[in-house]
Formats: C-alpha cells, structure tokens, sequence
C-alpha cells in the first residue's frame, strides 16, 4: 500500500501548464522575437549605411578629380548657365592647331540634367570630321544640337545627383579665369556633396 501510495502521489505533481502559465510563456517568447528582430534590423541598418557612406565617399573622389581635370586642363570657358532643365559649362580644352578659334574636337561640355538626375561629359572622339568656330559663336545652342550625336556623345561622371551649381569669378563666362561648383550626390537616405574651386590653366 505504501509503494502504491507514493506512485500516485508522483503522478499527481507532474501537472500540465495552467492557460495562464501557457500565455506568459508566449507573451515572454515574444517579447524575445520582437527583440533579437530589433537588433537584426538595426545590423541591417547600420550595414546598409556603412556601405552607402562607402559609395558616397568614392563617387565625390571620382567626381571632383573628374571636373577638376577638365577644368584645370583648359585654357577658356566659353559658355555657363543654368536653367530649369538643365546647368552647363562649356570648355575650351585645348588650342590643338594652334589656330586661336575653338573647334569641335578642341570643346568638352559638361552639363546637369535635373530629369536624369545626372551629369554627363561631352566631347569629340578622335577620327570625327572637325569644325571650326568663333569665340563670339553661341556655345549653348551649338553643343544643344550636338550633344548625344556620334560626333558628341556622352559619358556619364555622376548620376543620383540632386543638383549642380557653377559660379565664375567673372559675369562674362569667357573673361573668368575659375570656377566654383557644387553637386550634390545621394546614396539610400544619405548625401553628400561635392565641392571645388578651380584656377583654368590660363588662370594667373
């Protein structure tokens, strides 16, 4: 009887969990999801920013060293502005036959297109037929026609970008001797922006 008692007894304290006890479990089980979600999200975050600080960081170099060398690797401006649509610098790179006068394959244009959201250089490849200009020609319609032709095609140094500003020293943009710009680049929530002032190589 003794035996039997003591077995009974036994099965009586191995009771199943109340609905009580079951909820605070559940309760306490989630409390611990939405926590290790918490912290898995904000690794994600802070991965996400890294990386888009990362990208942000190499595309200011690249663009700055970009617009520096073209400026400084040029003897005039001649055409700026800045519009609705789009803002512009029109460059003489180099007098290549020594001539005086501008021509096709001697001018880059560096132009922010706001729909894009990009800016874009254009120039000459070598082999295509050249013409010649005059300083008093009108730079912004003569590269408006020919940009994104074969013979002035585009190459692409910065898209995401949320504006581009030019300013020269000088009101007349063949009479400035530096430019001063400012573009501003984004990545994911983040952005940035790329700054400089540049002295044209007939700068003194």
């Amino acid at each position: 009887m003794k035996r039997r008692d003591v077995t009974t007894n036994r099965h009586r304290g191995c009771r199943g969990l109340t609905l009580v006890e079951l909820l605070m479990a559940l309760g306490i089980m989630g409390l611990i999801s939405a926590a290790v979600a918490g912290m898995l999200s904000a690794v994600a975050y802070g991965t996400d920013a890294d990386s888009d600080v990362r990208e942000l960081v190499a595309r200011n170099k690249m663009v700055t060293t970009r617009i520096n060398a073209a400026v400084r690797g040029s003897q005039k401006v001649l055409d700026a502005g800045q519009g609705a649509d789009f803002t512009w610098l029109v460059l003489w790179d180099r007098d290549l036959d020594a001539n005086g006068e501008p021509s096709l394959l001697e001018i880059r244009l560096l132009e922010y297109e706001v729909a894009t959201r990009t800016l874009s250089s254009y120039s000459a490849p070598d082999g295509t037929t050249d013409v010649l200009y005059e300083l008093t020609d009108d730079f912004d319609a003569i590269t408006d026609a020919l940009r994104s032709t074969a013979d002035f095609p585009a190459e692409t140094w910065a898209n995401a970008a949320d504006g581009f500003e030019v300013t020269l020293d000088e009101s007349d943009p063949q009479a400035a001797r530096m430019v001063s710009y400012r573009l501003t680049l984004t990545a994911g929530n983040l952005s940035d922006i790329a700054i400089g002032t540049v002295k044209l190589r007939n700068g003194t």
